[in-house]
C-alpha cells in the first residue's frame, strides 16, 4: 500500500478513472441526485471513490478540505451551468454542444485542483498533518472515504449506485 510520502496523484488517471466510471450503469443519475438533491459535488465523489478503489483513505479533516477547496469554483460552475441551461432554446445543435464541452472542460480543472489539493497533503513538510495522512492511508478501508462523504450529505442511500454496485 502506498503512503503519502510517495504518492502522487495523476489528474490524467483521475480524469480517465472519471469517465469511465460516469458511464458505468447508474453512476450518472446518482451523481446528478447527489449534485442536485443532497447538493454534493460530483467531482469529489469520484475522486472519493477513486482514492477507495486505491486503498488510499483521508481523514474527516482532509474531506473538509476538499470541500472547502470547492466551494468559489463549484459556485462559478453553478452559473456557468445554469446560463448553459437558459441559453439552450436559442442554440443549435453544435452551438449547445460547445457549451457542453467548455463545462467538461471546468470540470477536468475541478478535478486538477482536487489532486493538487490531495497531492499537497502527501508532501513531507508542505502540510502539517502529513503523518495523520499516512496513518489514514495505512488504515484505510476500501470504500470507506465516499461512505464517509455521502454520510456527511445524508445521502447514504446512494453509495451502491454511485460505486456502481448493482
Amino acid at each position: 500500500m502506498p503512503t503519502p510520502r510517495s504518492l502522487s496523484l495523476s489528474s490524467q488517471d483521475f480524469w480517465q478513472f472519471s469517465l469511465s466510471h460516469y458511464a458505468r450503469a447508474g453512476v450518472k443519475t446518482a451523481s446528478l441526485t447527489l449534485q442536485n438533491e443532497y447538493q454534493g459535488n460530483v467531482n469529489l465523489a469520484l475522486l472519493l471513490h477513486w482514492l477507495d478503489t486505491q486503498r488510499i483513505g483521508l481523514t474527516d479533516l482532509e474531506i473538509n478540505a476538499l470541500i472547502t477547496v470547492l466551494t468559489l469554483s463549484d459556485t462559478r460552475l453553478e452559473q456557468y451551468r445554469a446560463m448553459r441551461q437558459q441559453l439552450k432554446p436559442q442554440l443549435d445543435q453544435a452551438g449547445y454542444q460547445q457549451l457542453l464541452a467548455f463545462e467538461l472542460e471546468l470540470e477536468k480543472s475541478k478535478q486538477h485542483e482536487l489532486l493538487g489539493q490531495i497531492n499537497q497533503f502527501a508532501c513531507v513538510g508542505s502540510n502539517p498533518t502529513a503523518e495523520v495522512v499516512k496513518e489514514a492511508v495505512t488504515g484505510a478501508t476500501s470504500e470507506n472515504n465516499l461512505a464517509r462523504y455521502c454520510q456527511l450529505l445524508g445521502a447514504s442511500t446512494l453509495l451502491l449506485r454511485l460505486q456502481a454496485h448493482q
